[in-house]
């Protein structure tokens, strides 16, 4: 390939720079929004695993404040009736 000669220190500057822009262009913007449906998806499920253990949070809280955890954490007295011995339920 022939080289290009340039006539002008202007246009060998223009064509640095042409090259310049074209190497230094950002990349889609799919990954951006790949990335953000990845962290909602993620942090739905973080939120729905801690619905699920709920109780077991509660307990945690509980041990680390040294406070009762709120009503909507305390786990449920069970429904049927029967001994208990050492505070389980048979």
């Amino acid at each position: 390939m022939k080289k290009k000669w340039f006539k002008t220190e202007e246009e060998f500057h223009s064509q640095i720079e042409r090259q310049w822009l074209k190497t230094a262009r950002p990349p889609s913007r799919t990954s951006g929004v790949i990335n953000t449906i990845i962290f909602v998806i993620v942090l739905a499920a973080l939120l729905f695993a801690a619905y699920l253990n709920r109780v077991r949070i509660g307990v945690f809280w509980q041990h680390v404040t040294g406070k009762a955890p709120p009503l909507w954490l305390m786990p449920e007295k069970p429904k049927h009736e029967g001994p208990e011995i050492e505070g389980r339920d048979f």
